[in-house]
């Protein structure tokens, strides 16, 4: 064994909870501090993809996903004037995963059963109300400063990971750049309780909506039925989230639609950014303090949750004598360059899809989804790309099966 002792994670989202329960799991110390004072109820991220499902198998994350969440075997393209597009079917990458179809969960309802289990394990420590203020390294460790109820504490470490979200402490202190953009557009988020099937029975459980203006999508979620839209600029957020507009928008799936239960709302601004390193010293970037990217394809959270796996095994290697530490340097060098070439790829892609404007281009576009969902070959193609498949096979997390 070595001497390897205490991991500090910054960040009680879904990504920080589950590096800090892949740590504790395996025997490995760890303090998460955490600026809320609960998990709260976030429905930003509710996709899991099979790749996700398959890496986190016999952890008892996927197990908890399948009871807590609803699993969604398709997958449709449609657009506000023509409908249904075109349909994916999972089942055609069956051979290729345990789970041939996405799970759709709120992210809140995981960070919440992470926590749940980590409350009552030994050498967990659930700092909650403590805010990371900054941090200081040194060839032996991490101290890192925060404050809380009680005023101002200091937890010392061997290794800091920074799961802090979009503007990061941990990032600004290590003086990583964050280079991107930021989405002109910002993005409504609306959750109903009625039963959109009711009314379109053609809906699959994931749908992408194509359309110039109005892109977006419709996700079912195991309490609502969630919509997505663009806000435009000359539209403030307490505009976009009055009851006349949420009609508004609503009706776009429904023409006779009267303003029904709305459980959720929100406004949120997309980015694609991706840090300079995901590493200094003894520090470390995951999830959303490392990439951020736009929301159409679900990739995020899975991302970072793939952040965090392969971070975390290279630390239990560490503490179990199975490795030295030059094992941490493969971990930016693995997952930098998924976070580059595949993830920002692929929902670039996404909303240039969702967005493309013109009658010629898009009846080329429909055409081509139409073309791929008919040949499995060409569906199981770019479904092994959607669930991320591809990704974790090209770095050697997730290897072929059969």
């Amino acid at each position: 064994m070595s001497d390897l002792e205490r991991v500090i994670v910054a960040g009680g989202g879904p990504v920080g909870l589950t590096a800090a329960y892949l740590l504790a799991t395996k025997g490995v110390k760890v303090t998460v501090f955490e600026r809320e004072e609960r998990v709260l109820p976030d429905y930003r991220a509710s996709t899991f993809h099979p790749a996700t499902m398959d890496l986190f198998e016999g952890t008892g994350i996927s197990e908890a996903l399948l009871e807590m969440g609803i699993q969604c075997p398709t997958v449709q393209y449609r657009s506000w004037t023509d409908g249904k597009i075109a349909e994916f079917d999972h089942s055609v990458i069956k051979d290729d995963t345990g789970y041939p179809f996405r799970l759709q969960c709120e992210q809140y309802k995981l960070a919440g059963w992470l926590y749940d289990r980590m409350v009552e394990m030994d050498g967990v420590d659930l700092l909650y109300s403590h805010e990371v203020i900054g941090f200081d390294q040194d060839d032996e460790g991490v101290s890192v400063r925060a404050t809380g109820p009680s005023g101002e504490v200091i937890v010392t470490g061997d290794y800091l990971i920074g799961a802090d979200g979009g503007r990061s402490t941990i990032r600004k202190e290590l003086d990583i750049g964050f280079e991107g953009h930021t989405y002109p557009d910002r993005i409504l988020v609306m959750g109903t309780t009625l039963d959109l099937r009711t009314v379109l029975p053609d809906l699959a459980f994931v749908n992408y909506v194509s359309d110039p203006v109005y892109y977006g999508h419709i996700l079912k979620i195991p309490d609502l039925w969630r919509m997505s839209t663009p806000i435009q600029d000359d539209m403030s957020d307490e505009e976009a989230l009055r009851d006349e507009e949420i009609e508004k928008r609503l009706r776009k799936v429904i023409p006779d639609l009267k303003l029904p239960d709305i459980m959720v709302r929100g406004v949120y601004t997309a980015h694609q950014r991706v840090a300079d390193s995901y590493r200094k010293g003894r520090a470390f970037l995951a999830g959303d303090a490392a990439h951020l990217n736009n929301p159409k394809g679900g990739m995020g959270l899975n991302g970072g949750m793939h952040d965090a796996f392969d971070l975390c095994a290279r630390l239990v290697k560490i503490q179990q004598g199975e490795s030295d530490a030059a094992e941490l340097d493969g971990y930016e060098t693995l997952r930098r360059p998924e976070a580059v070439n595949d993830i920002h790829r692929q929902t670039q892609q996404n909303i240039k899809n969702l967005t493309v404007s013109g009658e010629d281009a898009r009846a080329q576009l429909f055409d081509e989804w139409r073309r791929k969902s008919a040949d499995p070959a060409a569906a199981r193609e770019m479904l092994l790309q959607s669930s991320m498949i591809a990704s974790l096979r090209r770095c050697g997390m997730l290897p072929a099966r059969g």
